[in-house]
């Protein structure tokens, strides 16, 4: 068990990201949320077993920066990540001298404040093992596909180091071959490694490891220089023939050269793997890709509906979108890039209407990594599911807030209906542009607001003209009403008799 405190003086922020770590990191135990720096020193003083601080920068008393130069006086390798709200060069700068793990701007997504704690974690499995920390045989892989993870995600030359210390060969001309399938391979998908150790011990005895990335796919690292292409691509698709076929397993096949990164290298294979998006063949070879020009068009087109709140445009749209890609076939490079872009704008839009995160985030997470699709037809209804949801929950809150404004118009006209209440000074109450308030008004009861506020004077004028002994111009002016011929004309044109015919009736009605 790993064990973070959370330092921010928002009680919500720390809150929130004490849940993540709930939710999300379940081998982390939080043990301490405190408002300001101090107050997380002095725990920290009698806790040194702490692994891990995610502190806020401004706060008040003794802010983030403080405590970490206080922290780095007597630890310099405690991991420390900063979540702030301020991007400032002087900040960033600050936390590069003090050695911060990672600067985190505000709003985080679980997803990626997730990685950040996965990342945290092989760092601290690094150190333990360099500090000669032995595994239990059961922890053993999963501290390789940890470390795999993380030479990948970041492409952390000490976790590439230490990745080639333990498989025992450099990467340099390392076959990558990576294998995925649909859900009856997932289902039994820790089942299916010792076969993936036979497979490679045939062809390369010693020299290879299997890693099973993100739960999702399996990528072999496999050292042996004198077999060809063609004769890895058929060992592979051979090695295919032997799981079951619901298991709708495929591969990809990439050599390193000598100037890859290893990141570029496990990608590459990822881009020969998800060719499968585009031809349903089992085995793909990498191969150089000619860069596809962005669908500048149909982006453009996207956003300028989500702005218009249309719906079935953004929908079409995003079919338009896919369709561009089914024809021009985009290395997985683009095609993460591009549907980035897509997600971008649509939490634009949702942040620009103070959407809830919870109409987008699931699928926003799922579309920030393409490896979790094995069709563009589920691409496509994921960016589908998206919008939709995106765009019904503006709809929503539009009409809730319809609805809000109409009984604040209503509320308003009864309290001032003794005043001659304009359109435009409802507008400035409200705080929306009158032309805008009296269209919604109307649409939604069929009525202007200058009808419901005459239809509220009348009924006013009919109580005193029932309740009181008052002239007919005292009640007209008393009603706002400059001319009291113009208010007899309205009330008959309302009611069908004059305010003197109307009291006159009430009067012989009750004597009877």
């Amino acid at each position: 068990m790993n064990r973070v405190i959370i330092v921010d003086d928002e009680i919500q922020s720390r809150t929130g990201i004490a849940e993540i770590f709930r939710r999300h990191t379940p081998s982390w135990e939080v043990c301490g949320l405190f408002a300001d720096g101090l107050s997380a020193l002095y725990y920290l003083q009698d806790h040194p077993e702490i692994d891990l601080i995610v502190t806020d920068i401004r706060m008040p008393r003794f802010d983030g920066l403080e405590l970490i130069s206080k922290i780095r006086e007597i630890n310099s390798s405690l991991p420390i990540i900063i979540i702030s709200g301020y991007s400032e060069f002087s900040y960033a700068k600050k936390a590069v001298d003090y050695h911060v793990f990672r600067y985190i701007l505000k709003p985080v997504s679980p997803a990626e404040f997730d990685a950040e704690v996965t990342a945290v974690e092989n760092y601290l499995l690094l150190e333990r093992t360099s500090s000669g920390q032995c595994f239990r045989p059961e922890e053993y892989e999963q501290f390789m596909d940890l470390l795999f993870s993380e030479a990948v995600s970041k492409s952390n030359g000490k976790a590439v180091q230490k990745l080639e210390e333990q498989c025992g060969f450099s990467f340099s001309g390392t076959w990558f071959l990576l294998f995925e399938g649909k859900e009856a391979f997932e289902d039994q998908m820790s089942g299916f490694r010792m076969q993936m150790h036979r497979f490679c011990k045939k062809i390369s005895a010693d020299h290879f490891y299997v890693f099973l990335f993100c739960q999702k796919i399996y990528c072999v690292l496999l050292k042996q220089s004198s077999i060809s292409i063609e004769e890895m691509k058929k060992q592979v698709q051979i090695f295919l023939w032997k799981f079951p076929a619901d298991a709708r397993m495929h591969a990809g096949i990439y050599r390193s050269v000598p100037d890859d990164t290893f990141r570029n290298a496990f990608y590459s294979g990822m881009s020969a793997l998800k060719q499968y998006l585009y031809i349903s063949s089992p085995v793909h070879i990498y191969q150089d890709q000619l860069l596809c020009a962005f669908p500048h068009t149909y982006y453009q087109n996207l956003q300028l509906y989500l702005e218009q709140n249309s719906p079935l445009d953004v929908r079409d749209s995003v079919y338009s979108f896919m369709d561009y890609i089914k024809k021009s076939r985009p290395s997985y490079f683009e095609l993460q890039s591009w549907i980035n872009r897509i997600v971008l704008s649509v939490t634009k839009f949702c942040a620009d209407n103070k959407l809830p995160s919870s109409c987008y985030i699931d699928y926003a997470e799922s579309l920030n990594f393409l490896y979790n699709y094995h069709s563009l037809e589920e691409i496509e209804d994921s960016l589908l599911a998206l919008t939709e949801s995106a765009m019904s929950e503006a709809a929503n809150r539009a009409g809730h807030s319809e609805k809000w404004l109409v009984r604040q118009v209503q509320a308003y006209l009864a309290e001032h209906v003794k005043e001659n209440v304009t359109l435009s000074e409802l507008g400035e109450v409200l705080g929306v542009n009158y032309t805008f308030l009296s269209s919604v008004y109307s649409s939604k009861t069929g009525q202007t607001i200058i009808e419901t506020l005459t239809a509220l004077k009348i009924s006013r004028a009919k109580e005193l003209l029932i309740n009181t002994d008052k002239k007919i111009y005292e009640i007209s002016s008393e009603l706002g009403y400059s001319e009291p011929k113009y208010f007899a004309r309205r009330f008959r044109q309302i009611t069908g008799v004059t305010p003197k015919e109307y009291r006159k009736i009430y009067s012989s009605y009750q004597s009877r």
